[in-house]
């Protein structure tokens, strides 16, 4: 199975690919028209979500981004 985590800021991308390489997790990147990719093998689904939730909290991201409500009118 292959996990996908893409990114359009570089400095995130960096960040994600260090901590990817201290987990000695094998993936392969790519940058197409200014988004950044990473694309991570050989993890099943129990995996993936343990690494997403350890690798949120270490770079003190959030799971879901919040857009600015619109003012009313």
């Amino acid at each position: 199975m292959a996990t996908t985590i893409s990114t359009s800021s570089k400095s995130y991308f960096n960040k994600i690919q260090k901590y990817l390489n201290n987990k000695k997790l094998f993936f392969c990147s790519s940058i197409n028209n200014g988004v950044y990719a990473l694309i991570i093998f050989n993890l099943d689904e129990v995996e993936t979500h343990y690494l997403v939730q350890k690798m949120t909290r270490h770079l003190h991201l959030t799971s879901k981004q919040l857009e600015p409500m619109a003012l009313a009118a």
